[in-house]
This record gives C-alpha cells, structure tokens and sequence, in this order.
C-alpha cells in the first residue's frame, strides 16, 4: 500500500518538475549544441526534487496512517487508554480527531460495562443461595460459591451436574426441564440438607438455570410442630369423647336448667372433636408419601357427595344443581380424598348460603389434559380482603358466626392440600354479598 502511494507521489513530482522545465526551455535561447546538455541537467534536477516531494509527502501522509494503523491493532486487546497525537494536515487531524473520540466513548462503556461486572460477580459469590448454569449437554457452566458449599465441590465447572450431585430426584427434575424446555419446583436432600430447588430453561442460550434454597430449619419446625399437634390431638381425642359421653348420659337425670348447660357442653364437645378430627386429618395429608390412585368418575362420585347433604338442603330450602358439560372422561385420583374436597367445599356453601341456589359444573378443559370443577353458591360472600387468607389453618372471616355454625377454620387448608398432592390448582372469586365459587383444576392422569 505504501510503495503505491509514493510510487503515485514520484509520478505527480516528475510530471510537474517536466512542466517547469518546458516553460524554462521556452523562455530562454539557447545555441544549437547546447539544448541535450541543458535537458540532462534539467532531467538531474528534476529528479532530485521528485524524490524530495515524494520523501516529504511519504512523511506527512504515510507516517499518521501507519500510527493509526498500529494503534489500531493495539486497541484490539482493550488498551483504550492510548491517544493519538494531532499531526499537520488538516484532513489527517480531522480523521484522528475523531478516532480519539471513539476510543475515548470504547473506554468509557468499556468501564461501566467493567464495574456492572463486577458488581454481578460480586453479588453472585455473597448469594447465600445456591446458582448453577447447565448447558443442553448437562455440563456444569456457571457455579457460584453457595452452589459449591452445597454439593461440597471446590470446582465443579466444566463438569457434568450428575457428578457432583447423585440424586436421583435431581437428575429427574433436569431431564424433565430439557425435555419439556419449561420449569419445575422440587425439594431435593444433599449432604444431609433439605433444598428447594427451582430450574428454568434458558431459550435464549439453551442452557438451564437452577437455584438452590436450604429449608432444612424450615422443615424442621414443620416437623416438630407437625408433631405436637398430632400428639395433642391424640391426647386430646379420649378425654373430649369421655366428655361427651357423660354429657350425653347427664341429659336424662336433669332438669331443663340443666338440660341448657349440657347442651352447651356438648355443643362445645362436638366443636373441639371436629378440630382435633381435622388437625388428624392435616397431619396425615402432610406425612402422605403417595396417593392411592385409581379411575374415578366425577359424575358419580359428585352426585354421591350431593346424597349427603339432601336433608340439610331441604331444610333451608335451596337448590342444588349438576351439571356435566360434553364427555367427561375418568380421572386417575384418590377417591376418598377427593370426597373430602367435595364434601367440604359443599357443606360450606350450604352453611353460608340463605337463599338461592348451588351450581356444580364439571368440564374438561379444552387443549389440555385437565378437567375443571366448579362450585358456585348465592350465600353471604367473602370480603376482598380476606380472599387471599381462606385457605390459612384456623383463618375464618367471621368468627362468631364460624362458632355458631361449628366450623373449625381447617376445612379449606384441607381442600387446598388434597388438590394440590392431586398435581392440581383451586382458585376462589367471590363478591361480598352476592356468592362464591370455587374453581378446581385437575389433571386427567396423574404423573409418575
């Protein structure tokens, strides 16, 4: 490139010089045997100045693109802090002014772009919870140092995730989220830990990103008060029963004063029965390792339910309505448990509903391998407010008229964990005043 240019620059110089010399030789006399020895001289001439021209142009061009060239090449491996200096020529400062402007605008996002990284690693490494980057292949991409505090591994990157966690819970969760390229909440145990570990996947870069959260402590209380509920139900069980009994036998030796108190007793009896019952019932559903399944239909079983409550509907003079929409297919469930959702969630509306009617819907939800219960009464309603509570242990909404009616404040968190060990979901909408209706969502089959 540069023998081009002064090669250019040594014709332009000659082609000038020749100019000139025409002019001179025009313009002076000259006798008959002197003009070869004046156009050798001129010729001489000449070409020493082509070559100073040419030297002198070389240098103020060639010099400043050479620089910018090889500051260029410096600029590749981030050395931004290099500066070009100004040189003569109006075209060539213009041109270096502009490039002092870029690399000065490269350093200055070069730095934030430093200082966000370091501030990411630094937060990745203080996370107390567990991070780790798996790529398409399984192979451990990205660890941070609460993910290797965890699996006990000093440097588990570039390596398979299925050899530094041996988990069979794990590796299943892993392959469910590559195969499905969704995400997916499980506890797993490692090195004597409880850890809630939550996977997504990437589609941007196919690879999967897991978080691990130790909930050993957590677990631990659950147990603990798991535990003493269930032995204080149990103890609580004989003592109420004998309570009740004598109660029950007192009815007939007093008078109608005495009757009074009695049935208070027994009243109170009965309640503190029905809670011991249902904390029973909690217990198990949490110690429950698998459902026994089977085909169950909804049909039969809801219009089962229905025959319960017959007595108590024609009692307050309601409605009770069925209805199943197109082929409902069988479902895989636990039967008996399933009753208890339905026997709950029914005898509620009946408690709560005055006048009116209940409306019982059955559909299976269209794209998609689920069905969809719902309830829905003309009762009293559920505040706004309290909406996002019903589902608590012991949460009632009002509590006086909960005592008159007999409730516990445990049917509903019953509900909602039979629907959810079913691998299904129960929404609630309600308008104060107006009604309520509960939507259960359940899948047809259930996943192994």
């Amino acid at each position: 490139m540069f023998l081009r240019i002064l090669l250019s620059h040594l014709i332009l110089a000659l082609m000038i010089i020749s100019l000139l010399f025409v002019f001179i030789y025009n313009s002076i006399e000259i006798s008959d045997k002197d003009p070869f020895r004046l156009l050798l001289g001129f010729l001489l001439f000449s070409f020493i100045i082509a070559i100073w021209i040419s030297a002198l142009l070389y240098r103020n061009l060639t010099n400043p693109l050479r620089e910018i060239a090889n500051i260029a090449q410096r600029t590749a491996p981030e050395d931004f802090k290099i500066e070009i200096k100004a040189k003569s020529s109006k075209e060539i400062d213009y041109l270096i002014s502009a490039l002092n402007y870029m690399l000065s605008r490269i350093k200055d996002y070069t730095n934030k772009l430093a200082d966000q990284n370091t501030e990411l690693n630094d937060a990745f490494s203080a996370m107390e919870e567990g991070l780790v980057v798996l790529d398409s292949s399984g192979k451990i991409v990205i660890a941070n140092e609460g993910f290797k505090r965890y699996t006990q591994s000093a440097s588990p990157e570039n390596r398979f995730y299925w050899e530094v966690i041996r988990s069979n819970e794990f590796d299943e969760m892993v392959k469910n989220i590559i195969a499905n390229k969704s995400k997916e909440l499980r506890e797993i145990t490692l090195n004597d830990k409880i850890l809630n570990c939550n996977g997504i996947y990437l589609k941007s870069k196919n690879e999967i990103l897991l978080t691990f959260s130790n909930i050993t402590e957590i677990k631990n209380v659950e147990n603990i008060k798991r535990d003493f509920v269930t032995n204080l139900s149990h103890e609580l069980r004989t003592p109420l029963t004998s309570i009740k009994g004598y109660a029950e036998t007192l009815e007939d030796l007093v008078d109608d004063e005495g009757k009074r108190y009695l049935d208070i007793i027994i009243r109170n009896t009965e309640r503190l029965n029905n809670v011991v019952k249902d904390l029973l019932i909690l217990s198990e559903l949490e110690e429950l390792k698998e459902l026994n399944i089977e085909q169950v239909d909804l049909r039969l079983l809801i219009e089962d339910v229905i025959k319960i409550f017959d007595q108590k509907i024609k009692d307050k003079g309601l409605k009770i309505k069925f209805a199943i929409k197109g082929d409902l297919p069988k479902i895989e469930a636990d039967i008996f448990k399933l009753e208890q959702v339905f026997i709950n969630i029914i005898d509620n509306a009946i408690k709560y509903t005055e006048k009116g009617e209940i409306n019982i819907s059955v559909r299976e939800k269209s794209n998609s391998d689920k069905v969809i219960i719902e309830i829905q009464d003309t009762g009293i309603g559920i505040p706004q407010k309290d909406l996002s509570r019903i589902f608590e242990r012991f949460y009632v909404v009002d509590k006086s008229r909960s005592r008159k009616m007999g409730g516990t404040g445990l049917g509903l968190s019953i509900v909602k964990h039979i629907v959810l060990l079913h691998g299904g979901e129960i929404n609630v909408e309600s308008t104060y005043g107006l009604g309520t209706k509960f939507i259960i969502t359940l899948p047809i089959k259930q996943s192994k």
